[in-house]
């Protein structure tokens, strides 16, 4: 609905299960560098989904519930009511699982495998009020969620040898006004959201024996980030189809300390073992930081053309954005200020070559501002800043694209790209997980796609190709591969079809992802033998069958990897173990409307 929902400690989009989809009604995937509009984070692309009104809903009720293997267990519930002054929208979501259960090496090496846990749970509540009537384009939004995890093969690749509490929290509250008839000619939103992100962790980092830590080394944290979003925005119709877009931003952050942080290891001195594994307190999570706002500003104008020519349209969009914030100097004393700055260009020309053939070209560039974890951690051996040095991610694309209408039932795109992606912000392992600018690269690929239907059939196939072009490692701990493509698949191949009648459907997916190199510095002779010199290739399918037994109950079961498929991603770095894809998984799935 336009509210931007990106986390405001980690900037991380939430794109797994923590973010249902049981009160949503339409989303859309705006592919390529999306800051000239969007800002910082919309690195590769934009993730837009629009919410449910209850307008939209033919029942008052909606009850689903999932269960499957691996004690997985989803129930949804979904209600919404309308007046003449207001409606609204309530929505429930609930996940438990166990997760993908397996045994693995560790950072030890392969004396001992290890059991690997990935049991987690998460619950998502959404509330919705639309005003009508006089107040109509009023809106408020009420987002509440929760949930767990297990850290796998540990934060720092040390499996845990005793129980973790991974538990986070989000809250999100939006106000919005947005002019609700879409045919005047000036259209205007304005959105204030403020968001609150808590954590609340035991980790256990390393374990028992570890060398110079005989007790290991445990950290507890409860602490919360809050921010609050504004934007003016303003549209204004100039006729054919051309619309001038214009507005501002602006976003501030701030971290009030910490409930608890304590640890048996002196986190905030010389990070020595505490007296008979006392834990004590070491001090705020944020200390950088402490008490001063992280505030960012963005001016951003769209202008989209009418047709030139009968044939040509353009997009033509600038985005200016200004964050600073002022730190305190932990090493040095005192306070120091620190900003960031970036232009975001953006240009799409699309020429109708034939009534059936449309092409094509972009080009575009986006940013991503480090976020507060990567530039205020102290006192912790779960984050270590660079706030001196670290630069902003900047991705530059061109693409040339593509969209042919073969028949009324066939349809090809093919889109091919050039991309620059400069100062890669990641853990340095050569600087004790340092948050570092390490690596900038030059990529070129094609991606095909040709979708189909027929009669009750419909489907699609695709697949991607990539190459490496150029790169500049900065990280001395990661070796140089100029032209070979490495952590990374260079084919991918995706095959879909689905049959499906009033009584219901079927579907079946194909997913092949080809075999990933490993750079010279992930190769250590103890551990090839265990994963390999390369990620072998491997072959996944899905399949989902629907049926309606009434106009208020459907009944379906869905599976994924049902050939159970050992699929690895990579781990990068020389290590004993790569990642493994969850198993087989089989659920059944009831949904009834009343």
């Amino acid at each position: 609905d336009g509210i931007p929902s990106n986390d405001n400690m980690y900037g991380t989009a939430f794109t797994w299960e923590i973010t249902p989809l049981v009160f949503t009604r339409s989303m859309e995937v705006i592919r390529g560098p999306g800051s000239a509009l969007y800002g910082s984070n919309a690195m590769n692309g934009v993730i837009s989904y629009n919410t449910l009104s209850a307008k939209d809903l033919t029942r008052k009720v909606e009850l689903r519930t999932r269960i499957g293997n691996n004690h997985s267990r989803i129930f949804d519930i979904l209600t919404g009511h309308e007046t003449e002054s207001v409606s609204f929208v309530s929505a429930f979501n609930l996940f438990e699982s166990d997760g993908n259960q397996f045994t693995s090496f560790d950072s030890r090496g392969t004396t001992q495998s290890f059991d690997i846990s990935n049991k987690r749970s998460s619950y998502y509540f959404f509330n919705k009020i639309e005003a009508k009537g006089k107040l109509r384009g009023l809106s408020l939004q009420y987002h509440e969620q929760a949930w767990n995890f297990s850290t796998g093969h540990g934060w720092l690749f040390y499996v845990p040898d005793q129980p973790e509490n991974m538990d986070e929290n989000r809250r999100m509250i939006a106000l919005r006004f947005k002019t609700p008839n879409q045919e005047k000619q000036v259209q205007q939103e304005y959105l204030v959201r403020y968001q609150r992100h808590g954590v609340d962790w035991n980790v256990r980092l390393f374990p028992k024996d570890t060398p110079g830590y005989p007790y290991g080394i445990t950290e507890i944290l409860k602490t919360h980030t809050s921010d609050v979003f504004s934007r003016a925005q303003f549209s204004y119709a100039l006729g054919r189809n051309s619309v001038l877009l214009g507005g501002i931003e602006n976003s501030v952050f701030k971290y009030g300390g910490d409930d608890l942080h304590l640890s048996n290891v002196n986190l905030h001195t010389d990070f020595s073992p505490t007296t008979n594994n006392e834990f004590v307190d070491v001090g705020d999570y944020f200390a950088w930081l402490g008490d001063n706002p992280f505030v960012n500003t963005g001016v951003f104008a769209q202008y989209s053309s009418p047709k030139l020519g009968e044939r040509l349209t353009a997009t033509v969009g600038l985005r200016y954005d200004y964050a600073f914030f002022r730190f305190n100097a932990l090493d040095i004393g005192g306070e120091e200020r620190r900003s960031y700055d970036k232009m975001s260009p953006r240009l799409s020309l699309v020429f109708a070559a034939l009534d059936n053939l449309n092409i094509k070209l972009m080009a575009g560039r986006a940013f991503r501002t480090p976020a507060a974890s990567e530039l205020f951690g102290s006192n912790t051996f779960l984050l270590a800043s660079n706030i001196r040095k670290l630069q902003p991610e900047v991705v530059t694309t061109f693409e040339v694209a593509a969209d042919y209408t073969v028949s009324s039932n066939i349809n090809w795109r093919i889109n091919a790209y050039r991309t620059e992606f400069n100062d890669q912000i990641a853990y340095s392992v050569s600087n004790f997980n340092l948050s570092t600018n390490l690596y900038s690269l030059t990529s070129m690929g094609v991606e095909n796609e040709l979708a189909f239907k027929a009669g009750n059939f419909d489907g699609f196939t695709n697949y991607s190709y990539v190459r490496r072009l150029d790169e500049k490692i900065v990280d001395p701990t990661i070796s140089l591969s100029k032209r070979a493509l490495t952590w990374v698949p260079q084919h991918v191949v995706n095959v879909g079809l689905k049959y499906g009648t009033q009584a219901g459907y079927a579907s079946l997916q194909g997913h092949y992802q080809g075999a990933v190199d490993r750079r010279l510095s992930d190769l250590d002779d103890a551990f090839d033998s265990a994963r390999g010199n390369k990620v072998d290739s491997w072959l996944t399918f899905d399949f989902r069958l629907v049926y309606k037994v009434s106009d208020m109950l459907e009944v379906g079961i869905f599976g994924t990897n049902l050939t159970d498929s050992n699929g690895r991603l990579i781990k990068n770095n020389p290590y004993a173990f790569d990642y493994q894809i969850p198993g087989r998984a089989v659920m059944l799935d009831l949904r009834l409307m009343l």
